[in-house]
């Protein structure tokens, strides 16, 4: 019954603000009607990638297809709103490393993506709250849209991308921000080991020229070795320039109690027409394991190339190959080479 009481719980922390919001919007809506439907939009999405592990002389296969639905509620003078809603089935063949939500490397899952309603009505657009599936604000991951690309940035060290909860946000004239506080158990709400993540940016406008941030993260992630503790705090910057992108993040902090230190770069290019691209990037991660005698760090380097098509047709080609520069035993690097076919209708 406790497990039960604890979901309950959690149940109705998050329907509460979704309850009020939604009440406050039709009390203020009484004489002017909600749109829906001319102000959405969605797509069908399937993809397929192949991964080969040039150390082991293996393929993995994932196979993807999902809904991509968006849609801006607003009545005759405002916007309320945003509802985004991506569920994704995802089939897994030969996986090596599969993450802690699949059975094994051969299941099929249904996943979020992003499934989340950002109540935009209060202050226009400078005091929102967000409730459901959302990614996690921290460094550049937040900024940029990477689900279901081949090009990821800095997830990896945190254990976890996207989770459900809730999020004040919003955008002021020199400042863009969200704090957010969420469950911890990723793509499904889990009560075991009581998982919590309290994170946040805050950071310059994102249509500027040079974008930097402040981020922090801190909180029990739940994965598949049970709960790690995890707590960081972390600069980035961005700098576009033409068809030139510059960004760099670093994060210090500890996991399960170690001290790590994390620091990624990438430089990408894009044509005039924005439907081809390119990007090499740089990553570099240490751990100080702190029970060891006289205790000793593990790092690992790696670099990583990559180049993507986007045809006007909705289809999306893309391959990188990821290298490593150092590893240790405990953080080890695969050389990997990835190919992704990607079709939106």
């Amino acid at each position: 019954m406790y497990p039960l009481k604890k979901n309950l719980i959690t149940f109705i922390a998050l329907s509460m603000p979704c309850s009020l919001f939604l009440s406050q919007t039709l009390y203020a809506n009484t004489l002017d009607s909600i749109s829906f439907g001319k102000n959405s939009r969605w797509a069908i999405d399937a993809s397929t990638r192949i991964t080969h592990n040039a150390d082991k002389n293996k393929n993995d296969f994932m196979h993807v297809i999902g809904l991509d639905f968006h849609n801006i509620f607003s009545n005759a003078t405002q916007d309320i709103g945003t509802l985004t809603f991506q569920p994704y089935i995802v089939k897994l063949n030969n996986v090596q490393k599969a993450p802690f939500i699949f059975d094994d490397g051969n299941d099929t899952q249904l996943t979020w993506r992003i499934a989340n309603f950002n109540y935009t009505g209060l202050n226009q657009g400078k005091f929102n709250i967000r409730v459901g599936h959302f990614e996690i604000p921290f460094g550049l991951e937040y900024q940029i849209d990477t689900n279901g690309t081949l090009r990821q940035l800095t997830t990896g060290d945190r254990g976890i991308k996207a989770d459900w909860g809730l999020s004040v946000n919003g955008i002021l004239p020199n400042l863009e921000y969200e704090i957010a506080l969420t469950r911890g158990s990723g793509n499904e709400i889990r009560s075991a080991g009581n998982p919590h993540i309290f994170s946040g940016r805050v950071g310059t406008p994102g249509n500027k020229n040079l974008v930097t941030g402040i981020s922090w993260f801190t909180g029990d992630v739940l994965g598949g070795n049970g709960i790690t503790h995890r707590k960081k705090i972390g600069i980035d910057a961005s700098y576009y320039y033409y068809q030139w992108q510059f960004m760099f993040e670093s994060s210090v902090g500890q996991t399960a109690g170690n001290d790590t230190l994390n620091a990624f770069t990438e430089i990408r290019w894009k044509n005039p027409q924005e439907n081809l691209s390119s990007y090499l990037q740089l990553g570099y991660q240490s751990t100080e394991i702190n029970h060891e005698v006289n205790d000793k760090t593990h790092s690992t380097s790696y670099w990583l190339v990559g180049i993507q098509w986007l045809s006007y047709q909705g289809f999306d080609v893309s391959a990188q190959y990821q290298h490593k520069l150092k590893d240790t035993p405990t953080i080890d690097v695969d050389p990997l080479l990835s190919v992704q076919l990607r079709y939106r209708m």
